[in-house]
């Protein structure tokens, strides 16, 4: 756990700054390395090429140091008319995080090295920055949230956009502009990556805290704020740990845990949410934090399970186990993770059939669609080759009788979602 320890023990690292040449770069090569490369057909090649020559012209252009690069083992290829994502899911930090699409990565990576350029350790970290943009729109850069009041990879907020151009519109007016109506729409992609950049470091000045309207002090942040700062600092830890098994060359953590504070809290106020106080977020993060010393990984039964940690790296397809749920008089459930669906805890069909019908689970249901009406499922004999459906969601937590047999992912999944 470097990336960690490094945090922790508030050990300055130096940045080195030098452009590693590792030979010719062979174009053919990366894209095998691509998380779904297996899914790309002869169209995507050629995209790709033009998305990593633009890349890799960009790195020599602007002279971006290898710590600065997202490793493509990190990547995923995605068209420019396309929002579909992948998730590296690891049960040992319960939480998952995005591979980058590639017809993004170069902006994140020029974005990144300018900020730091500019503002040394007070730029926040590339980690926290995919963390936050991930977590707010899943890489999204047409994503629209908060009824119609939010935008962007950042999702920037109709309230917050108008209070910063009040504050500062020559900054502000080259990333996001208003419409006649006065909704608000950032310039490009890359203005969208490059938000959060200027964001924590200008807002920052700007005393938000006293700012910002509508936010009441006196009552706490609330639980969702919570969840949503555990969320953002697990996934900027997970980064954070992705980085050092890809990168030869640390990040620059001098200010990370700082920085992660900031923006979780100026996210939050900028929705015009209470922010959360230091002495709570220190607790937050040592939480988060020792979950990646333990090596333990929260089994679906509720049940823990040392790994070695080795085992903790991305792959494609999953590593899995069967366990059964003994038969103690105790009540096991299983508790749907980020990025996974009901239908991967269960041996075959039918298992899962037995256990979303018991009496127990009466909330959930299989189903089938019929002239897109929801026939539910009490047995396959009338399903034939429909496609089943399921109402579970992640989150939810569905009851599992004794002796069913469970599969039980051991090591980081790498999940296509639509």
């Amino acid at each position: 756990m470097r990336y960690a320890l490094l945090i922790l023990a508030g050990i300055e690292l130096m940045l080195q700054t030098q452009v590693l040449l590792a030979g010719p770069v062979s174009i053919d090569g990366d894209m095998k390395k691509l998380v779904n490369y297996k899914r790309m057909v002869p169209k995507h090649y050629k995209e790709f090429e033009i998305q990593r020559k633009a890349l890799l012209k960009s790195r020599e252009e602007n002279k971006i140091p290898e710590n600065f690069q997202i490793p493509i083992e990190l990547q995923s290829f995605r068209p420019s008319n396309s929002v579909r994502y992948y998730v590296i899911y690891n049960p040992a930090f319960n939480t998952g995080v995005g591979y980058v699409p590639t017809n993004m990565v170069r902006y994140y990576e020029e974005e990144a090295w300018k900020a730091y350029q500019e503002l040394g350790s007070d730029a926040p970290s590339l980690s926290i920055v995919l963390a936050q943009q991930f977590t707010e729109s899943a890489f999204n850069p047409w994503a629209i949230g908060d009824k119609n009041m939010s935008t962007g990879l950042p999702q920037l907020y109709r309230k917050t956009a108008q209070y910063l151009y009040r504050t500062d519109k020559a900054v502000w007016q080259n990333l996001f502009y208003f419409d006649k109506k006065g909704r608000h729409h950032f310039i490009s992609v890359q203005a969208m990556v490059k938000f959060p950049f200027v964001f924590l470091p200008k807002v920052k000045q700007y005393n938000a805290e006293n700012k910002f309207e509508g936010v009441r002090r006196y009552n706490g942040a609330g639980e969702s704020a919570i969840k949503y700062a555990e969320l953002v600092m697990k996934r900027s830890l997970f980064y954070e740990e992705l980085f050092a098994e890809n990168n030869p060359i640390p990040l620059d953590t001098t200010n990370f845990k700082q920085n992660l504070f900031s923006i979780i809290n100026l996210t939050l106020l900028a929705r015009e949410q209470e922010p959360i106080d230091e002495a709570r977020l220190a607790q937050l993060f040592s939480n988060a934090v020792a979950e990646f010393y333990s090596g333990y990984v929260r089994k679906t039964y509720l049940q823990h399970v040392l790994i070695p940690m080795f085992e903790n790296k991305p792959i494609v397809a999953s590593q899995k186990t069967e366990s059964i749920i003994p038969v103690d008089g105790k009540d096991y459930y299983i508790i749907v993770e980020d990025g996974q669906v009901v239908y991967n805890y269960f041996k075959d069909a039918q298992i899962l059939l037995d256990v979303i019908n018991h009496p127990k689970n009466k909330d959930f249901f299989l189903y089938y669609k019929v002239n897109n009406k929801k026939i539910k499922i009490t047995s396959y004999k009338k399903v034939g080759t429909k496609q089943v459906y399921s109402n579970v969601k992640p989150g939810d937590k569905v009851y599992v009788p004794p002796g069913t047999v469970l599969i039980s992912p051991e090591t980081n999944l790498a999940v296509r979602i639509n």
